[in-house]
């Protein structure tokens, strides 16, 4: 009967996999972010070749082969959420399956060696996508922890599920290796390490199922988020706008310069949006205004528009996207005319760099810092 219910347990195990991989997640455009599918393909091919030959247990490959690298600074952010949303969706699945390996494996009251292993197989799965999601996060805070405050506030909730989850897993790794050692001396095992194992699984699918319900909006938390933040950038109104087509040119590559400076790390934060929204607005009159063709240079007032649209790129998390734009944008300026000398970008009418509407310092999250990187 028991292998019977193992054949019936593999087919539902790799048919509800299959389906986990499939739902629940935003499509990622980036070719390299194919890392993910390919080893959501390795679990199924794994699962199926963990199948009941006769009385014997086939157990699965050790862990999945990783992908492509991805550059995750060639991702946009929601690239890059759609990637920790599906991570997430494969450790609960396999979480799951894990539970339900030893649930089928204990049902009997007794474990054998090869069981040990075939429950493993799923173990590692589990094991290895939950650090995986772990580590997109990491990468998340790394790039967006200073722009991105409502969806810093829905990962650090998700981290602290897959934390839980993770020391789940690590109790079910030590009653596996308890019950795999006393196996190995040839001592009769008891029934006490049989049901921690259950214990530990029970827990674990639980787990499973809280970090599905805290994850369950992350994505259209990020897109609130993104939202708040255009919407913010476009409550600006300038406030130091240029007077002639000299400075309304001198305008246009400030803004471009400070957005190359602001990105010279790869990330951007929100104070950083917002001052360079500010250069923006005053460099939108000013090409509005001055822009015509005169003995300065070409017609460039049609590029009016295009800090009001690089801005809201970088404001959706589109950095490489909005970078492409930035560079574009420069070339059609043309060559920089003589500012009178100096260095570095001014904003028109001199001064130094822009200030945030209301005075003071950039935003800061409410109770105090920032994640960093960990």
């Amino acid at each position: 009967m028991k292998p019977m219910l193992r054949t019936v347990l593999l087919a539902f195990m790799t048919a509800s996999l299959l389906v986990a991989c499939t739902i629940g997640s935003a499509p990622v455009s980036q070719e390299d972010a194919v890392n993910t599918a390919v080893a959501g393909t390795q679990i199924a091919d794994a699962l199926a070749q963990a199948t009941v030959n006769a009385n014997t247990l086939t157990a699965m490959p050790a862990t999945p082969t990783p992908g492509p690298t991805i550059e995750y600074v060639t991702l946009t952010e929601e690239e890059l959420s759609a990637l920790i949303d599906e991570a997430i969706i494969q450790a609960i699945s396999a979480t799951e399956q894990t539970s339900s390996a030893v649930y089928y494996t204990t049902d009997d009251g007794a474990v054998t060696y090869d069981e040990v292993e075939y429950v493993y197989g799923y173990y590692y799965y589990a094991d290895y996508y939950v650090a995986y999601a772990e580590d997109l996060i990491a990468e998340y805070y790394y790039l967006y922890a200073d722009l991105a405050y409502e969806m810093i506030a829905e990962l650090n909730a998700i981290e602290a599920e897959l934390n839980q989850l993770n020391s789940t897993l690590s109790s079910i790794d030590s009653s596996l290796q308890e019950i795999s050692s006393t196996l190995e001396q040839g001592l009769v095992l008891a029934e006490e390490s049989i049901s921690q194992l259950e214990s530990a699984a029970q827990t674990a699918q639980t787990n499973a199922q809280e970090l599905k319900s805290q994850a369950q909006d992350m994505m259209t938390v990020l897109q609130a988020d993104q939202q708040n933040r255009v919407n913010q950038i476009s409550q600006i109104q300038p406030s130091n706008i240029p007077t002639d087509k000299l400075s309304a040119l001198q305008s246009a590559f400030s803004f471009v310069d400070f957005a190359n400076q602001a990105l010279s790390d790869n990330k951007l934060s929100r104070e950083e949006l917002l001052s360079l929204a500010q250069l923006g607005q005053n460099a939108k009159v000013g090409l509005q205004q001055f822009g015509g063709a005169d003995a300065i240079g070409p017609d460039i007032s049609q590029f009016a528009g295009k800090f009001d649209e690089i801005g809201q790129q970088f404001a959706r998390g589109q950095i490489p996207q909005g970078r492409q734009n930035l560079a574009g944008f420069e070339t059609s300026l043309g060559n920089r005319p003589n500012f009178g000398g100096g260095s570095g970008p001014s904003l028109p009418g001199g001064g130094g760099s822009p200030s945030l509407p209301g005075g003071g310092g950039g935003p800061s999250l409410p109770g105090g810092g920032i994640p960093g990187r960990p």
